[in-house]
């Protein structure tokens, strides 16, 4: 923080200031003084003195305050702020039913850590985040933002039953393209959390997939939770149907192929952490800023300062202890 002048030439007035205080100095000279009866009983005393040469201190330092003013005096304050560049991420986290199980070793649900490996990811970037939740349909929670005060308290906020179950990964996908698809980043990155193979009509992953690679945005989609034991009712080792986790793994494996991403798959709390980590490195966050500068402007203040140091003046020229000629 620091002064800037724009007009600095304007102070070579002040060289006026100590001429005027030499001309306006008390002379004497005949005639009639009349005192009130404060300064009869002051007279002679040092805070007679002081009053007495108050108010032309005070009309000194009032055209001292006004040949500043003319100077234009602004306070500038620098700050950095990040450039518009970089990289913006959408962190997509599945809120169906099924991520209220407890598999998920170190966390009490697959939900409570999906929440707490995002926050930790998060806390760790210095980019735009967003956030999109979704079950049987997508919903936008969080715009891209550089808050993560306000990511933190998105993610917390997030529970199951705030959507109509189901997965839709399609939507999941195409809501988080959305987010990301008028940014200003170089770097587009989606990451989508879930437990679930894709159970719902209409768009499908792999178009959504396609739309998102279009607009430049990188899919991660990460498979949270252990693998169903295989149903006796499918023969020897269930061979005869494809598991929730084989389902799953085909359609994200082909959104991440589509889109230049990668597919990863956590059992517990510890390779979530991990695959996280290895986003964080493929993804270099963005530390470049630019230095800004706001600049507030001072001319009111020496004026409104002036004009009280002239009132002042005015009033202990009025004041009882005033010598009044």
């Amino acid at each position: 923080m620091s002064v800037q002048l724009a007009h600095p030439e304007w102070l070579v007035l002040l060289a006026v200031v100590p001429l005027w205080l030499w001309w306006i100095r008390p002379r004497r000279a005949s005639g009639l003084l009349l005192a009130s009866a404060g300064s009869v009983r002051l007279r002679g005393s040092w805070l007679w003195a002081m009053v007495d040469a108050l108010p032309r201190a005070l009309r000194a330092a009032a055209l001292a305050c006004l040949i500043v003013a003319l100077a234009h005096p602004r306070l500038m304050r620098a700050h950095e702020e990040p450039v518009e560049g970089g990289t913006g991420i959408v962190v997509a986290v599945d809120l169906s039913t099924s991520m209220w199980a407890d598999d998920m070793e170190g966390s009490p649900t697959r939900l409570e850590a999906a929440k707490a490996a995002a926050r930790r990811f998060v806390a760790g970037r210095a980019d735009a985040v967003g956030l999109v939740t979704f079950a049987g349909e997508a919903l936008t929670r969080l715009p891209l933002t550089r808050d993560h005060y306000l990511v933190d308290h998105a993610i917390d906020g997030m529970e199951v039953g705030l959507l109509i179950d189901g997965t839709d990964i399609a939507g999941a996908i195409a809501a988080g393209a959305a987010l990301l698809e008028a940014a200003p980043h170089d770097s587009k990155v989606l990451v989508l959390v879930t437990d679930g193979a894709h159970n719902r009509d209409g768009l499908v992953p792999a178009m959504a997939a396609r739309a998102a690679a279009a607009v430049g945005v990188r899919v991660y989609p990460v498979a949270i939770g252990r693998p169903d034991p295989p149903d006796p009712a499918d023969g020897a080792g269930g061979a005869s149907a494809p598991t929730r986790l084989q389902r799953m793994e085909t359609v994200l494996t082909q959104a991440a192929r589509i889109t230049g991403g990668r597919y990863f798959s956590a059992a517990d709390v510890a390779a979530l952490d991990s695959i996280y980590a290895e986003i964080d490195r493929l993804e270099t966050t963005s530390r470049e800023t630019r230095l800004t500068t706001a600049l507030l402007p001072l001319r009111f203040w020496l004026v409104a300062g002036a004009l009280a140091m002239l009132m002042g003046a005015v009033g202990v020229r009025a004041s009882r202890w005033a010598v009044l000629p």
